[in-house]
């Protein structure tokens, strides 16, 4: 498919929302990046497997929205406002016939929000222990019968060196 002819389809589809009723309801605090914004997500998502927009599937939605738009540069408090623009803006497609499931995608990507906002931010999601730890003088889980430390927990520091 024609990068060209994808680029255009994307700058039309973002003038459009923005321009028609829908654009006024846009909140304030994005409107001057929210062209921006639009037209970064749609052409990351599209260039994964270079399709045109109207194939887009939750995948490329997903990863455009949490990589894609790291390039751009938002206001600060702005953020959180970015999933709710792009919910809005893939319903609005599905509403133009433009976008199948457009609706589906928009709460997809509403709900991929605290992701997104984990993301931009820099912050790494805390990993919690599903077991209890184990001690050096519990019984060893290879099965050997023998205590932890007599047993596998010098192995990892063999390993180590």
């Amino acid at each position: 498919m024609d990068g060209r002819w994808i680029n255009e389809q994307i700058e039309n589809w973002v003038s459009d929302f923005l321009i028609d009723d829908a654009g006024g309801r846009v909140d304030p605090a994005i409107a001057p990046v929210a062209q921006q914004v639009l037209v970064a997500f749609l052409m990351h998502a599209c260039s994964i497997r270079k399709i045109a927009p109207d194939a887009l599937e939750q995948s490329e939605l997903k990863s455009a929205l949490l990589e894609g738009l790291r390039e751009v540069e938002l206001p600060a408090g702005v953020e959180e406002k970015v999933p709710e623009l792009l919910r809005d803006f893939l319903a609005d497609l599905e509403t133009r016939g433009r976008l199948a499931d457009g609706e589906a995608h928009g709460l997809f990507i509403a709900a991929l929000g605290d992701a997104y906002l984990q993301s931009v931010r820099g912050e790494v999601a805390s990993i919690e222990r599903t077991s209890a730890k184990i001690g050096r003088n519990d019984p060893c889980p290879c099965g050997s019968g023998r205590k932890y430390k007599k047993c596998c927990f010098g192995a990892l520091d063999e390993k180590a060196s």
